[in-house]
């Protein structure tokens, strides 16, 4: 059997929390429903059934807010690798109100950034367009000492 992982013992506390269950309650809902003294004990199926158990106890999970820095970027199709599109008006506009969000030390901190970590002193094309957006947010982000905790490769915040 497949272990409990962490991310089901801490959604089994916050669920506990939200619905106000009792350390003694929910000891004696470990023992009667799955014969154990701790969530660490459960097997991943067993910690599934507690959740679902939870759940209808009450517990529902609420989505936790993103700041639009951190929030993933649409998935768009691969194109052909003959194929370059280049950049568009909304995408020149989004790096332009980008960069001026950004507090560069410099007069022309924005072209030497561009120039340092792209190579770049025109963006041309889609994808540096793509790259130079997401590294603007980046540097925002860090700015503005956000503290989302955004996990892209799952596709939802934790």
């Amino acid at each position: 059997m497949k272990p409990i992982d962490k991310v089901q013992i801490k959604l089994i506390h916050v669920a506990i929390s939200q619905i106000g269950m009792g350390d003694s309650t929910y000891r004696m809902l470990l023992q009667a429903r799955f014969g154990v003294k701790s969530s660490k004990e459960l097997n991943y199926e067993q910690a599934g059934k507690l959740i679902d158990e939870l759940k209808r106890l009450g517990f529902k999970l609420k989505p936790k807010r993103i700041c639009g820095l951190c929030a993933p970027r649409p998935r768009r199709d691969k194109l052909p690798d003959n194929v370059t599109m280049m950049v568009s008006r909304q995408q020149m506009l989004m790096v332009q109100h980008l960069k001026q969000d950004v507090v560069w030390k410099t007069r022309d901190g924005y072209n030497r950034w561009l120039m340092k970590y792209f190579g770049l002193t025109v963006i041309k094309t889609s994808i540096e367009a793509s790259h130079v957006i997401e590294a603007l947010k980046g540097l925002l982000k860090s700015q503005n000492k956000c503290n989302c905790r955004w996990n892209g490769s799952a596709g939802q915040a934790l």
